[in-house]
């Protein structure tokens, strides 16, 4: 269990460069109830789950960074998390070509990338 901050990620090139990511087994969706998890856990997002354009929705990868444990549930992170549940439930359509898997892939790791130098 994470105690400080941490990666939550299904993307395979997220966890070739950072190792020490926790990895979840599955879709958007395992990635975003395992965040769900962790924030009623009491560990603050500190990037949004459904980080970039609403276009990329239907990326199958899903990378996000939490900050360390608190006392409390951060109030912001469960809006966040729990709204992107909803959204993504309402209009998720996965790419299942092959050849667009390696494009989500990158597209999640620059996203991410972008974020943490940011923060």
């Amino acid at each position: 269990m994470m105690t400080q901050a941490g990666i939550l990620t299904n993307n395979p090139k997220v966890l070739a460069s950072y190792p020490m990511a926790r990895w979840i087994d599955g879709g958007p969706y395992a990635v975003l109830l395992e965040c769900r998890r962790m924030v009623h856990e009491f560990y603050p997002l500190l990037t949004h789950p459904l980080m970039g354009d609403i276009r990329l929705i239907r990326n199958p990868f899903r990378t996000v960074l939490f900050g360390g444990k608190r006392h409390e549930v951060d109030l912001i992170s469960l809006i966040w998390i729990e709204e992107s549940i909803v959204r993504l439930h309402l209009s998720f359509g996965e790419d299942q070509r092959v050849e667009h898997q390696r494009d989500y892939q990158i597209i999640d790791f620059d996203l991410f990338q972008t974020a943490i130098r940011g923060s």
